[in-house]
């Protein structure tokens, strides 16, 4: 699932993203570095009607973070950022155990967008990962990459704002619900983030932490049902049957990717 992202206010690097823009995804299940990197993830036009650019995760990266962790695969409740080059280095330690479930930096990375994520190469569908102040929406996606700039049939998650949305802002609308647009433009930079849990609840702000939940509602849906399912103590193990594992990363096609996201 998108978790937040920030539109920002630099203008668009080689990277193909702004310098001080970024996306936080949080995983609703289990994911290994090659699931993670069939996905592809981007924004669209401020009008909201096309796709502009494309993003994947980059494997030999992910790859990296999970064997210095000594994991298989991210745990559900895991925080990934993918951000611009001007809000600092990529930050790859990552240690999710059961005894540290609130502490960010031991359940999150920071990839750098033109390093731990990269502009995919299908150039059929391509554009500037710049989010405009009159409207954008993030999205993720099993196909990889969309076959054209207006196909959302296989977004798994999608969160944006727009006061007049366009054609891809109904779309996501009609296959995640309205509160998944949000109604407003802005003057200045933002950030979106979910308020909520699985159901999305957007609101605009001035600030966010990277890799950290972004209100008490969501932080006990991040931090105390994603992460409390993903690494029960012996003495819980009864209680993960009320498990999370909906979210909106079931809708994958790929039976072997079962569950973007930020």
């Amino acid at each position: 699932m998108v978790n937040k992202f920030r539109v920002g206010t630099g203008s668009a690097v080689s990277s193909k993203m702004a310098n001080d823009e970024f996306i936080e995804f949080v995983l609703t299940t289990d994911a290994t570095a090659s699931e993670l990197a069939s996905l592809t993830f981007g924004d669209t036009d401020h009008q909201t009607s096309r796709i502009n650019s494309i993003f994947s995760f980059d494997q030999t990266t992910l790859d990296l973070v999970l064997t210095n962790a000594g994991k298989t695969s991210f745990l559900t409740g895991t925080l990934i950022v993918v951000k611009g080059a001007g809000l600092g280095s990529q930050n790859l330690s990552y240690n999710p155990v059961s005894s540290n479930t609130s502490n960010g930096d031991a359940w999150s990375i920071e990839l750098v967008a033109g390093q731990g994520a990269r502009d995919h190469p299908e150039t059929a569908v391509d554009g500037v990962f710049n989010l405009d102040r009159r409207g954008g929406i993030v999205w993720v996606s099993t196909d990889n990459p969309p076959v054209d700039r207006i196909d959302t049939s296989s977004f798994i998650s999608a969160i944006g704002y727009d006061d007049k949305p366009g054609a891809v802002a109904d779309a996501v609308v009609s296959q995640f619900g309205a509160g998944s647009i949000l109604g407003e433009s802005f003057t200045g930079a933002r950030v979106v983030q979910n308020v909520g849990d699985s159901s999305v609840s957007l609101a605009a702000g001035t600030t966010a932490t990277l890799g950290a939940p972004n209100t008490t509602a969501n932080a006990l849906f991040v931090e105390g049902n994603l992460r409390f399912t993903s690494v029960p103590e012996p003495g819980r193990v009864g209680l993960v049957i009320f498990a999370v594992t909906a979210g909106i990363w079931r809708r994958r096609r790929r039976p072997t990717v079962s569950a973007v996201a930020g």
